[in-house]
């Protein structure tokens, strides 16, 4: 219920839960937790703080967060459903046993065996159908629906003192005859569970309870209950008599009853039916809709088999004047109309959902396909209520085996898809021109052309868009009308299945008819096969098209034998001069459409080519073959121009872009790829599918879709020209931006410049300006003052960015003393265990310090060789005997200590003490070489000493 936690059964039993939703990373860093903290009040501390993300948001997949183990059912689970509070989950299984899950504890609390009614049954009687709770957070009451048509109604609390009828049903009703699919309960005021009587015992709660299955009825129930007395009570085996027991206060209990007041027949299987709540119908209520419903009134949801959701109601009575007057018959109040309707011929709904954001019905069929439905006025005199899709998200599509953009929408392009079956699909999508880079939109269906009695291997629209011809494994080929959704014409003669179907792509021929289309003069489709022959059908033209009610015989005009092995694809040319065919036999033949005459043959494939298409503004020719190439051939001489490599597989589709400069292109590695046909390169690869692509096509605005063997179909939007503008205006304000920091830098405003750079990216002007800003410091004796002011400000992203720019500043000498100041001004102002929070802070200190340790060795060993210099120096001016000329200078501009003579020893540096004469034994000079020279600060003495 919460929106961010998931139970799972695998087919192995094991139960978990995942974690749907992960916390929001605070972008602000330390600065905005603090400023958090200094709220005046926790109301506007909780509005601000960082709402966690979604799964669907992100790309990182859903993790268990607990696992309960083994589900102890003998049979796979079919139901899982959540209590309202998310604390309880139930499991049902095929074997009929329903467990109840405790999610803080993790383990399960109950085991709800069926009971049986004493007729019997195999195996799968008792298999559960349906869990509900009662959406009460208060009670703990769940409905069993099993197949047999038996609904056991539980009230885990009512008898949870008694260990032995907890488990027990508080009733069970048998009036249904087959699979119970959904139940709902309509409480009636607080009376939702969770109550107590006056002598204290706990209530189950009054109202009216729906159930549907199966067996096409909706039945009403009405909710009683009453107080028991237990008068055969156990007796205590002490239990003295004594004249006062008629008087003694007996055991008492809560009795709950089920009482049939309605039976509906809905003539359809009910597989869902939602109890539409309050705030779903505040939109009916209000406005215009307030004249078919009622405050009162009850409005269920109903779908089935054949395909139409409906909506019900029913009008609340007087529970006094007795029980068949609590509660009206149901009446239909709105349905879906025929267009708008899945059908029972496609499998019908599986399921109704209610949406949060805009209370639409979400209903799912048995394609998967999502229809987002309202309720809304379906006449023009606003007399008729219906429900409209205003949105769908399509569902599982199987294998895409082709598709064709139909020409023709200017608010909306609708596209023909055909998947593994015998029917072809009509989706919409809404125009893409006006969309950013980063919005989406979703395929709507808007029909389905249901004829073939076989896969449907091809299709092809015409270039008016009022007809579309498919072809498949049926061995014929039908001419649809898209308006109308039907098939008026069809063409048989094929002896085999039917691989490729092509159109004219003149739009005149289509209005041409008579005896002049049967000669030729007019449109014409063009279909090869796996019998290896090629026809030529004449379409009788749109005046005789559009006005037939009955699908029209086609007769073939031509035929040839056109090649040795299977026909992959066929195309007609842009002036219908020329048809091209594409074979397994590695060539593609060029026909007149005139007589079928061979124009040409295009050799040098080394494999069977899969498409062949002409292009709509040069006299050339695109193949793609399996030897993974594409070619570029020349109409007029039948020689190849171009070759195209760069396809790791075979290349099934080709397609030219709208100015003729460019190619698409499409494989079995579920790549695609466009070259630009002058400079013979691959300008971009797109992987968006997971298998082979077998389909690819472009509309007239540009718009390129995409379909392979993944089930997916993909569309995609041409953005060079957004591409360049944006790259144009960033590099407009890349200019205008550096101008600006030169500005500041010849200002001398070192912090301004110093986040100019920042967000510029540029790490060397990063560097100059921190030089500026330490030297600016140094001059002043401020220390690194501005530095420290400056990372309080920095945010987390700012942070890391800044402590990346030492790690590498710190790989080199020159530039390490930045480096460590920045380090320096970052760890003395944000505390040390903030900084271990902060997400890559710490690899980034890890790799700071080996460097860090490098420098100061070399540091420290320089600071050493210095005081041997000034010993060595001062030796050196001490040879000259008693002439000081320029010595004092030198000693006064010295940076150490002055070297001093203390009782005949050389002093340097306070802490280096060396022997000014030798030794006065001769043995020492004998020794000179275990003399030692005492460097620095070490307690270690020289030998002479």
């Amino acid at each position: 219920p919460n929106n961010r936690e998931m139970i799972a059964v695998t087919r192995s039993h094991l139960v978990r839960k995942y974690n749907l939703a992960v916390p929001a990373v605070n972008d602000g860093g330390y600065e905005e937790t603090e400023k958090m903290q200094g709220k005046k009040n926790a109301s506007e501390a909780a509005a601000e703080k960082p709402k966690p993300q979604s799964v669907t948001s992100i790309k990182d997949p859903a993790k268990v967060a607990f696992s309960f183990g083994k589900s102890g059912h003998k049979l796979p689970v079919t139901k899982v459903a959540f209590h309202p509070s998310g604390i309880f989950f139930a499991t049902g299984s095929v074997d009929g046993l329903v467990k109840i899950w405790d999610t803080r504890n993790g383990y399960a609390t109950h085991a709800l065996h069926p009971t049986s009614d004493g007729s019997g049954g195999g195996r799968g009687t008792y298999a559960v159908s349906c869990i509900q709770w009662r959406q009460t957070s208060a009670s703990l009451i769940l409905a069993i629906g099993r197949e047999d048509g038996s609904i056991s109604i539980h009230d885990l609390l009512l008898n949870a003192q008694d260990t032995k009828t907890a488990s027990m049903p508080v009733a069970v009703l048998r009036d249904h005859i087959s699979a119970v699919t959904c139940v709902a309960w309509l409480s009636e005021g607080s009376g939702g569970g969770g109550s107590t009587t006056s002598t204290g015992l706990r209530k189950h709660g009054s109202g009216v309870f729906f159930s549907s299955g199966r067996d096409s009825v909706i039945n009403t129930w009405l909710i009683s209950e009453q107080e028991v007395v237990d008068t055969n009570g156990p007796k205590s085996k002490k239990r003295r008599k004594s004249k006062d027991d008629d008087g003694m206060k007996r055991a008492t209990s809560v009795k709950v009853t089920y009482q049939r007041i309605r039976t509906l027949p809905v003539y359809e299987q009910v597989e869902s039916m939602l109890l539409l709540p309050r705030r779903f119908r505040q939109s009916l209520e209000n406005g215009s809709h307030n004249e078919g419903l009622n405050r009162k009134d009850v409005v269920l949801a109903t779908c089935g088999t054949k395909g139409i959701v409906r909506l019900w109601k029913a009008t609340a009575g007087d529970r006094e004047a007795g029980i068949q007057n609590a509660l009206s018959d149901l009446s239909l109040l709105a349905s879906q109309s025929e267009g708008d309707a899945f059908g029972e011929d496609n499998g019908g709904y599986t399921s109704l959902h209610l949406t949060s954001g805009d209370n639409s019905i979400l209903a799912i069929d048995a394609e998967q396909n999502m229809a987002f439905l309202q309720l809304d006025w379906t006449s023009a005199d606003k007399t008729e209520l219906g429900l409209v899709s205003n949105r769908a998200i399509v569902g599982h599509n199987g294998e895409i085996l082709d598709l064709s953009v139909i020409p023709g929408g200017k608010q909306e392009q609708t596209v023909a898809v055909a998947t593994n079956s015998s029917q072809v699909r009509i989706f919409g999508v809404a125009d893409t021109s006006e969309l950013d880079e980063h919005a989406h939109t979703a395929l709507s269906p808007r029909g389905i052309l249901d004829g073939h009695t076989a896969i449907v291997l091809s299709l092809d629209a015409s270039p008016c868009g009022r007809y579309l011809a498919t072809a498949g494994k049926d061995k014929t080929m039908r001419i649809w009308n898209v308006p109308s959704r039907t098939c008026v014409a069809l063409a048989t003669g094929h002896t085999e299945a039917v691989g490729s179907v092509a159109l004219s792509n003149k739009i005149g021929c289509y209005d041409v008819g008579g005896k002049s289309a049967e000669n030729g003069a007019g449109a014409f489709a063009v279909t090869a096969s796996k019998d290896r022959t090629l026809k030529i059908w004449p379409l009788p033209g749109s005046a005789v098209l559009d006005r037939s009610d009955e699908e029209m015989t086609l007769q073939a005009r031509l035929s040839i034998r056109a090649h040795e092995k299977d026909i992959n694809i066929v195309s007609v040319a842009p002036n219908d001069s020329l048809v091209a065919t594409g074979s397994q036999d590695k060539t593609v033949k060029l026909w007149r459409s005139s007589d079928l005459a061979l124009h040409g043959t295009l050799k040098g494939h080394k494999r069977g080519v899969w498409d062949c298409q002409f292009s709509q503004h040069d006299r050339v020719l695109a193949t793609g073959s399996g030897d993974r190439t594409v070619k570029l051939w020349s109409i007029a001489d039948c020689s190849c121009v171009r070759t195209f490599q760069g396809h790791m597989s075979s290349v099934l589709r080709v397609r030219f872009l709208g100015t003729g400069l460019q190619l698409l292109s499409s494989g079995s590695d579920g790549l695609i790829k466009l070259w630009t046909i002058r400079t013979n390169e691959c300008e971009s690869t797109i992987d968006a599918h997971d298998d082979k692509i077998w389909a690819l096509d472009l509309s007239q605005a540009g718009t390129l879709f995409s379909g392979g063997a993944d089930s997916k179909i993909a569309v995609w939007r041409d953005t060079t020209k957004e591409k360049d503008d944006e790259k144009r205006e960033a590099e407009e304000k890349n200019i205008l931006m550096e101008q600006t920091l030169s500005n500041h830098l010849r200002h001398k405003r070192y912090e301004q410049a110093l986040d100019l750079a920042l967000e510029l990216d540029k790490p060397h002007q990063v560097l100059k300006v921190l030089t500026d800003i330490l030297e600016k410091d140094a001059a002043s004796n401020r220390g690194i003052e501005t530095l420290q002011k400056q990372a309080a400000n920095w945010q987390l992203d700012r942070l890391v960015q800044i402590l990346k720019y030492c790690r590498e500043w710190n790989t080199r000498a020159r530039n390490s003393h930045i480096a460590m100041l920045v380090v320096k001004a970052v760890v003395t102002t944000i505390p040390a265990a903030k900084l271990a929070t902060y997400q890559g802070v710490p690899e980034i200190l890890a790799g700071i310090a080996p460097y860090a340790e490098r420098h100061f060795d070399r540091l420290d060993g320089m600071v050493g060789n210095s005081y041997l210099m000034d010993y060595t120096l001062f030796s050196m001016g001490s040879v000259h005997g008693e002439s000081k000329e320029g010595y004092d200078e030198w000693i006064a501009g010295r940076k150490y200590l002055p070297p001093k003579v203390v009782e005949g020893r050389i002093q340097i540096g306070g802490s280096l003490v060396v022997e000014g004469k030798k030794g006065k034994n001769d043995d020492d000079s004998s020794n000179s070489d275990s003399d030692v020279m005492t460097i620095g600060d070490s307690d270690t003495e020289s030998d002479s000493e």
